[in-house]
């Protein structure tokens, strides 16, 4: 192992410890609260105030946006997942205007939304130079500054191991949204509207647990793996 690789993990090892996630969590939870309370809040006032379903829909999609620009002022850094929120949204507004307006329909629109998301985590392992999860790692796993969110990039550049966490994580989250979609369509199909409504709001809420959970796992693996082999590097004599 060069003397120069060793020197950039200690830097990153310790930009780490300099810009952990809870440094910025109050940061992190207000922007999140904007980009995505602040859609819903957006659309029910407009809708309050008179606008129709296109208008509101709009207008709630402004606060991804200003989010977006709230990581920016902070980090002077483009944030991807500010752009990934933010197409979430505008693409559940685009479906969700499409067609037919029937309760039942609705709730199909949102599996087609939740199996789109899917396909865009998959996507980003093959037709982008980082998977999506990167960024939001990236954006969640620091404390949100331009620093904080540089060590991630130097991490993607240096250590394969975390190249192929931030794959594998992102193939995770594929798998569940895809799952989610499916189960739900299945479900929508055999019951009735009231109960198919239940799951729909419950369903989203057990998958993203369980990408919290095997991210989490996964990620402590691939650290282990990437300190073992670090380790082992380091213990063989330069010449």
């Amino acid at each position: 192992m060069a003397a120069g690789d060793g020197a950039v993990h200690e830097q990153i090892a310790q930009g780490l410890r300099e810009h952990p996630a809870k440094k910025g969590m109050r940061f992190t939870i207000l922007v999140t609260a904007v980009e995505i309370g602040g859609s819903i809040g957006l659309f029910h006032l407009a809708q309050r105030m008179g606008a129709n379903d296109v208008v509101s829909y709009l207008i709630g999609s402004i606060a991804p946006v200003v989010g977006g620009f709230m990581v920016w002022a902070k980090a002077r850094k483009f944030s991807g997942a500010s752009a990934a929120i933010f197409a979430f949204t505008a693409l559940s507004a685009v479906i969700a205007l499409i067609g037919s307006t029937a309760p039942k329909v609705l709730l199909y629109k949102d599996c087609a939304v939740t199996a789109l998301i899917g396909l865009i985590f998959l996507g980003s392992c093959v037709l982008v130079r980082k998977p999506l999860v990167f960024y939001m790692a990236q954006r969640y796993g620091t404390d949100g500054t331009h620093d904080g969110m540089a060590i991630f990039d130097a991490m993607w550049d240096i250590s394969r191991d975390f190249r192929t966490c931030m794959y594998v994580i992102s193939y995770l989250w594929a798998v569940l949204f895809l799952i989610q979609a499916a189960g739900t369509v299945l479900i929508i199909r055999q019951t009735r509207y009231s109960t198919a409504y239940n799951y729909d709001q419950i369903l989203p809420w057990a998958a993203i647990g369980l990408g919290i959970v095997g991210s989490i796992a996964i990620g402590r693996y691939f650290n282990k793996k990437g300190e073992a082999r670090v380790g082992a590097a380091n213990a063989v004599p330069v010449r």
